[in-house]
């Protein structure tokens, strides 16, 4: 089976959650023997003229703007939409163009499908929710000394919530607060009991949180699932802020964590099987 795979970035050029996910999706499609062409916003449009027995669109905040490739996507006959975030990014006829078209949509949560229907309408149909792919062998709850208190790990921007992880640290000064991960770096230095210790790969993620008592995250926006909760979850690591606009803990919230560890580590190949 020919797939051609579209999301604006692969991993290898943005290291954000929705490239993790996709780059454990695309690895498993091939190791299940299928012919994988990503598509990103810097490749050549002659990927287009192959012919593919299925094509995936992901995240589109760029490539939404180049006709050739909309058009390709909403007219082929078995288009499946993999939605990472909240889709802001689209008008609301090229949203409904794009997941209309699609033969299935994938969401990452219950509450990712629910707020897309309250928001943009209810024309989501032949939809599936399936977790973000996360590893039980590195993510999984130890015994080790635990040498953080509270940790936030990913992103540093305002929608991620960097002001609240800010109003929070100058509201608590008697916690201290590890932060690894990138973007806005600058305003940390405004709490004294904030510390930067840089930005980690994944596998340097899952030994911090195995150490970690907390992880904060308080999001502006509605978070489909939030990888960096998720992982932390299994890892034992308690929540503090808004969980409420947080798909993975409302999920461990409704399945509980036995559940949660079996969805979260069969996720990739989940994917496969339904889009198949």
């Amino acid at each position: 089976m020919k797939v051609l795979f579209i999301s604006d970035f692969s991993l290898f050029q943005n290291s954000g959650g929705a490239q993790v996910s996709n780059d454990f999706i695309i690895k498993k499609g091939e190791s299940l023997g299928y012919d994988i062409t990503l598509h990103n916003f810097d490749s050549s449009t002659i990927n287009l003229i192959y012919n593919y027995d299925l094509v995936i669109s992901s995240n589109m905040e760029i490539l939404n703007k180049d006709e050739q490739i909309f058009n390709y996507i909403i007219n082929h006959n078995n288009h499946i939409r993999l939605e990472h975030d909240s889709c802001l990014y689209l008008s609301e006829k090229r949203r409904k163009d794009l997941f209309t078209s699609a033969k299935k949509s994938f969401f990452l949560s219950e509450f990712h499908l629910d707020f897309f229907k309250k928001s943009y309408g209810n024309y989501f149909t032949n939809t599936e929710i399936v977790y973000d792919y996360i590893s039980l062998e590195h993510f999984d709850i130890s015994n080790e000394e635990k040498e953080f208190d509270i940790v936030y790990c990913g992103f540093l921007h305002p929608l991620k919530g960097l002001n609240n992880l800010i109003d929070f640290a100058l509201k608590n000064k008697d916690r201290k607060i590890s932060v690894f991960g990138w973007g806005d770096t600058s305003k940390l230095k405004m709490a004294k009991n904030i510390e930067y210790l840089g930005e980690k790969n994944n596998l340097e993620i899952s030994n911090i949180f195995k150490k970690s008592k907390f992880v904060f995250h308080s999001p502006i926006v509605n978070e489909p699932f939030c990888r960096m909760v998720g992982e932390a979850l299994l890892c034992g690591c308690e929540i503090i802020g808004d969980t409420n606009k947080i798909g993975s803990y409302l999920e461990y919230q409704r399945v509980g964590l036995e559940k949660f560890k079996e969805k979260c580590s069969s996720a990739a190949e989940e994917f496969w099987q339904k889009a198949i």
